[in-house]
């Protein structure tokens, strides 16, 4: 199944390029005839393109003259001919290498000469040697990839044992952390409910003025204020209490809940800090662990992260917002007034205030808290128990 390809003549293909279209496709043998003593200038610039480009060894064959005789005399061992030390100038022909066929020490295809017509049997030896050349080539490309593939299987398996020990150590340190903090959590929102009423009084107090001069100089969103003074519709008068409200809540909601969040902030190094950490070596482990079994990945990929969103939900006081819109709701009555004006909307700000209960703001936000609490905790330990199956 061999293919004998001639190039065409140098004025319509260069056999550089006639290689190039073949050398991808097929383990080619390359064999350059020369009919002259030497090689002409255009003969040496193709064999440095074919170097340059393609590194392939090659059969160099002396064409015998018409009429000379088949049987070449010997040469003298020393006599090197001018075609011979032209290639080795082009660096195809090496002394540390028999130009003769025979096998070099290393077992590679060399390009041979041969200027004798009898020896042209030596292409069966220079083609054999080629192919050998190939077939190492790809015999070492394959062992390449088997070891690779050994190697990653070993340090799979390596992997493995070890996260067969550490990682139930990781979860039960993981889990009694969580507990810890849990329990810290729980007691802090039995015991700090007068703490947190003194805390709401205390803010309400100091933002009140400023709270009211907001309130006053507020632009209403998608309502049109007549200049004139005139009254507006109830409709409009409803949607400017609701934005006077929430800008109370807003402002309110912010104050009180950064006060919460520093009044346990002690806890974030001891408890919260120690348990991103652990969670964050978990989720890392596990999606090195799991790479290999795709199937398993999405799902107990999923559960790790969700078990770090719950935690954060321990911290998550936007809650905050509904127990205040909640209370002013349903303590707050209006009166149509004759107009919208500063004074007005100052007034809609002190009603909204004054109907603020702090006791039952802060009744309100521990059982909240408690809930909430109760509620992470449980998914918190249900994710670490489908992390641990």
């Amino acid at each position: 199944e061999v293919d004998v390809v001639v190039a065409p003549c140098r004025g319509f293909q260069s056999a550089e390029a006639t290689l190039g279209e073949y050398v991808n496709q097929v383990l080619p043998v390359v064999i350059f005839a020369i009919s002259e003593a030497e090689l002409s200038s255009s003969d040496e610039n193709e064999l440095r393109e074919i170097k340059e480009k393609f590194s392939l060894p090659i059969f160099f064959f002396k064409v015998p003259e018409s009429g000379a005789d088949l049987i070449s005399p010997k040469k003298t061992g020393n006599e090197k001919s001018s075609l011979y030390c032209q290639l080795m100038d082009l660096e195809y022909l090496n002394t540390n290498h028999c130009s003769c066929g025979a096998p070099g020490p290393d077992a590679d295809a060399q390009s041979m000469l041969v200027e004798q017509f009898e020896k042209l049997r030596l292409l069966s030896t220079f083609s054999r040697q080629v192919l050998q050349k190939h077939l190492v080539e790809a015999a070492t490309s394959l062992n390449e990839v088997h070891c690779r593939c050994l190697n990653i299987f070993i340090n799979q398996a390596f992997d493995m044992q070890r996260d067969l020990q550490i990682t139930p150590k990781r979860l039960e340190y993981t889990r009694k952390k969580e507990n810890e903090l849990y329990e810290s959590l729980m007691n802090i929102a039995n015991r700090k409910q007068e703490e947190m009423k003194d805390m709401i009084i205390e803010t309400l107090s100091n933002m009140k003025e400023e709270l009211l001069e907001d309130a006053a100089n507020m632009e209403f969103k998608d309502i049109i204020i007549p200049e004139n003074g005139e009254p507006v519709s109830s409709k409009d008068i409803k949607c400017c209490i609701k934005q006077i409200q929430e800008l109370i809540i807003s402002r309110l909601n912010q104050a009180v809940a950064n006060k919460l969040i520093s009044s346990v902030d002690y806890l974030r190094e001891s408890f919260v800090g120690t348990l991103e950490r652990c969670l964050k070596s978990l989720e890392e482990s596990w999606e090195v662990s799991v790479h290999p079994a795709r199937s398993l990945e999405k799902s107990k990929d999923a559960s790790v992260h969700i078990t770090s969103n719950y935690l954060k939900q321990v911290w998550w006081l936007k809650w905050l917002s509904r127990i205040f819109l909640i209370i002013i709701i349903q303590r707050i009555t209006w009166v149509s007034p004759p107009a919208i004006t500063s004074d007005w909307k100052r007034k809609v700000a002190q009603d909204a205030i004054e109907s603020l209960s702090a006791s039952k703001l802060a009744k309100s936000i521990c059982s909240q808290f408690r809930t909430r609490l109760n509620s992470s905790h449980e998914a918190f330990a249900a994710s670490l128990r489908q992390v641990s199956a």
